[in-house]
């Protein structure tokens, strides 16, 4: 027998083994008569993370400078430009950490094309005469750039802050947070979405310091759970963490702003104590951690025909208090002295008029450089 016959033996043999097999195969399965049974699983399609930049002052900031709370915004992709002493539009004050930040107007341009999402927590630093421009500009800016979702946070207005300049204060933000409202009632930004951070802290002092804007370290972790969960809300995502410990991420994510704030944030977190803030100092960005609690500093006694930014400061903390029924002028007259006499009688302090050391302290402020 010649190699090309048995070559050609060789090859039949392999096809009449494969034909058997198939034969087997087919009658195993047996005739095809109908359509073929639903599918077990479905191929899910998932969209990739939308970029979102979020454009912050000096409040939301805490985000950046408390440790690990930055850790807590998950969820999205996301980057985070927060600045003290930011503006909205106009040219921004000399921050903490020792530079003049870009406003967001600005910092949406510095950033390009690289995101869908904007988030606007910025306004403290921001008067009420402008606030309608600089938010049209923003938004102008921000579809010029491409993005599809603004969402804008509400201000505190319960508060003591009073803004670089005394430029702001809390009537400011309670008319700033009406005139977005009344804006966005028209219906010419429909891709503007509330986060009403306002609302939803009302009820939760123990989160500030006691201006009542910045946050402590639990404020701090408290804002980037609230920012988690706003987005996922948006997203129709489930919520990246419980509401507690022991229980499960909701599934749609409600919204935040209706469901209330969650009642013990440091259940979820591991939150170190008040006090140090980690600052990205200079134009160089040089990380420096300090002891620094945020509180308003006074550096002397205030009494009456005194003026200045810190009599305002106290005029604002005596108007919270019930105390003073009149406007934070920044002038120390006598209704001022009347309602620093009426807050040391109820502090059982002697009742002199004069906002002393003692009587600054027992008010919340920082009293170290004041004789």
């Amino acid at each position: 027998m010649t190699h090309q016959t048995r070559t050609w033996r060789a090859a039949l043999a392999a096809i009449v083994m494969l034909a058997a097999a198939v034969g087997t195969t087919f009658a195993a399965v047996g005739r095809i008569t109908g359509p073929a049974g639903m599918p077990h699983e479905f191929a899910v399609r998932v969209d990739p993370p939308t970029p979102a930049l979020v454009i912050g002052d000096s409040a939301i900031s805490a985000i950046r400078w408390v440790v690990g709370a930055d850790n807590a915004v998950i969820g999205f992709d996301h980057t985070l430009d927060l600045e003290s002493c930011r503006r909205l539009y106009q040219l921004s004050c000399r921050g903490r950490e020792g530079r003049i930040p870009p406003t967001a107007y600005q910092a949406i341009a510095d950033h390009g094309r690289n995101y869908k999402i904007l988030v606007v927590a910025t306004g403290y630093n921001d008067s009420e005469y402008g606030f309608e421009t600089a938010f049209k500009n923003i938004i102008d800016r921000a579809r010029s750039y491409g993005y599809t979702q603004i969402v804008w946070w509400t201000l505190r207005s319960d508060v003591d802050y009073v803004s670089p300049g005394s430029i702001s204060n809390h009537e400011t933000f309670a008319r700033n947070n009406q005139r977005l409202r009344d804006l966005l009632a028209t219906g010419l930004f429909p891709e503007v979405v509330v986060a009403d951070w306002g609302g939803y802290t009302s009820s939760k002092q123990d989160w500030f310091v006691t201006d009542g804007v910045h946050y402590r370290a639990v404020g701090a972790f408290a804002a980037s759970d609230y920012l988690s969960r706003k987005m996922a809300f948006l997203d129709r995502r489930a919520c990246p963490v419980p509401r507690t410990p022991t229980s499960v991420p909701e599934n749609p994510c409600p919204d935040p702003d209706r469901t209330g704030p969650v009642a013990d944030i440091e259940a979820l977190y591991q939150i170190g104590s008040d006090g140090v803030l980690c600052y990205e100092v200079g134009e160089l960005h040089q990380t420096q951690c300090q002891q620094d609690t945020h509180v308003i500093q006074l550096t002397r006694a205030l009494g009456l025909g005194m003026s200045g930014v810190d009599v305002s400061a106290l005029q604002t903390r005596l108007i919270r208090l019930g105390m003073l029924t009149a406007a934070a002028t920044g002038t120390f007259g006598p209704q001022t002295a009347e309602a620093v006499g009426a807050f040391q009688l109820s502090m059982s302090i002697p009742m002199t008029g004069v906002a002393d050391r003692a009587t600054l302290a027992a008010l919340g402020f920082d009293v170290s450089a004041v004789p």
